[in-house]
């Protein structure tokens, strides 16, 4: 009984200072305190409201819904051919070796990427050697640089949360489907699909805030604009608009949580008409 105390306490302790940021944020959203005085404001959201803030999430928030799609879609079916064609230890083999390049620092990461996708890089290079004409197909102008690498860094993702959604896919209906003789285009969009629907907007949300987080990959690698959420929110600092910062992260974990209700809500009814 001591020790179910005990271990309650030390979950209550641990999730208060988790959710402490969390707390700080929705708080520093809405007042504003003058001393120990809170007064109710707006101004965070007005100052979000402005039509180039607007336009610069917008730039954000679409670039992130690109990567998160595209990197849904090839993580998943990575990890069907891995599930259906692999041995456990291969499976086990690669997804450390996926996750291995997050283990290196983010800048320096992406700074290798900046040498492979440059002008004078190396695929330039191993293009033109092949093409036997000067090619400059990645540049440090090219916004497609910045997909291209935001896709590399978030497929992993994608690729552990497939994984774990196919593997709790119950064998009897692979057999069932090789019994009954479905080509593999059958089985994929008609058991599996199916079947990791939740998985796949799962992964498409995870994928898009941690597209829409990423700044370095926008730093070193150019593009037609350095809009990202790093910038933005130095920009909203460098302006002293601390409250505009808190409403934008408020705003976020808002989405973030009406996403995950709207999910749980299917699941749940999903369940409900089954039974």
């Amino acid at each position: 009984m001591t020790y179910s105390i005990l271990n309650k306490r030390i979950f209550t302790a641990v999730s208060i200072l988790l959710w402490m940021p969390v707390f700080i944020t929705a708080i520093l959203a809405f007042f504003q305190f003058d001393g120990l005085k809170p007064t109710i404001s707006l101004a965070g959201f007005h100052d979000l409201s402005e039509w180039v803030r607007i336009q610069e999430i917008l730039t954000i928030a679409i670039r992130a819904l690109i990567v998160s799609i595209v990197s849904t879609t090839v993580a998943f079916f990575i990890s069907y051919l891995l599930i259906r064609l692999t041995t456990e230890f291969f499976q086990s083999i690669f997804l450390i070796a996926i996750t291995l390049p997050f283990l290196a620092n983010e800048s320096v990461r992406v700074f290798s990427w900046q040498y492979l996708l440059s002008e004078n890089g190396l695929l330039n290079h191993f293009l033109s050697r092949i093409t036997l004409h000067p090619v400059t197909f990645f540049n440090g102008t090219n916004k497609w640089n910045i997909y291209f690498v935001m896709v590399i860094t978030t497929i992993p993702f994608g690729i552990f949360l497939c994984s774990a959604a196919l593997k709790t896919i119950s064998g009897t209906y692979w057999k069932v489907a090789d019994d009954i003789g479905l080509s593999v285009t059958n089985k994929l969009f008609n058991i599996i699909l199916p079947l990791s629907k939740f998985a796949l907007i799962i992964s498409t949300t995870v994928i898009f805030f941690i597209a829409f987080s990423l700044s370095s990959e926008v730093n070193f690698l150019g593009g037609d604009t350095k809009l990202s959420s790093r910038n933005l929110i130095l920009s909203l600092l460098s302006a002293s608009k601390f409250q505009a910062i808190f409403s934008l992260g408020f705003f976020i974990m808002f989405t973030l949580g009406i996403i995950m209700l709207i999910t749980r809500g299917l699941r749940l009814k999903l369940n409900y008409l089954k039974k």
